[in-house]
């Protein structure tokens, strides 16, 4: 299990949350992003697991939302998603080789796993009503993360790979606002 101290980044295709995600995931909800740069930032190989997590959730999501979606301005979110964090992935398995840990599982925690499956289920307008919301709390939640490693994260090959992916995540909330509220999500 990816829970385990020992091995944080195993084999398992679904991580149990850890307690500074939720933490993370608290401020994202109320919009405490600035406050997220002055915590303390989580160990490095915990920040790899959280961000390798994210990726995979958004590029799943997004290839949903291809193939549910007929709203154009979906579609054009879920492409760029799936190109960012394409992107984003890599570097991050990157850096991590670089600094001495293991290339990051291509797996999603379990609330991201249920996120995916409640938004499965949906077509239509509820899909994109439902995948603008999870989109808007998803890179809240992440911007929360990487604000935190990329101020004061341990390892500077990971640092700067937060500091890359804050104002891409900072983009894609914007984006994910601006189709909320033109899908009719609040």
């Amino acid at each position: 299990m990816i829970g385990s101290r020992d091995n944080p980044l195993g084999k398992c295709k679904i991580a149990a949350p850890r307690p500074w995600m939720a933490i993370a995931l608290a401020a994202a909800l109320i919009g405490q992003t600035a406050e997220a740069q002055d915590r303390i930032p989580p160990p490095p190989r915990y920040f790899v697991l959280a961000a390798a997590q994210s990726d995979q959730y958004e590029i799943a999501a997004a290839q949903d939302a291809l193939a549910q979606s007929q709203n154009p301005q979906v579609h054009a979110f879920a492409q760029r998603i799936i190109d960012d964090h394409t992107k984003s992935r890599e570097a991050l398995r990157q850096a991590a080789l670089t600094s001495g840990l293991p290339s990051p599982p291509q797996a999603m925690d379990s609330d991201q796993a249920a996120l995916l499956a409640s938004l499965q289920s949906l077509r239509g307008p509820n899909f994109d009503r439902t995948y603008a919301k999870q989109q808007v709390l998803a890179h809240r939640q992440a911007l929360a993360v990487e604000q935190s490693f990329a101020s004061a994260g341990a390892d500077s090959n990971l640092r700067r790979v937060a500091r890359l992916g804050v104002p891409m995540i900072q983009h894609h909330l914007e984006l994910a606002l601006q189709m909320r509220t033109a899908v009719g999500g609040s």
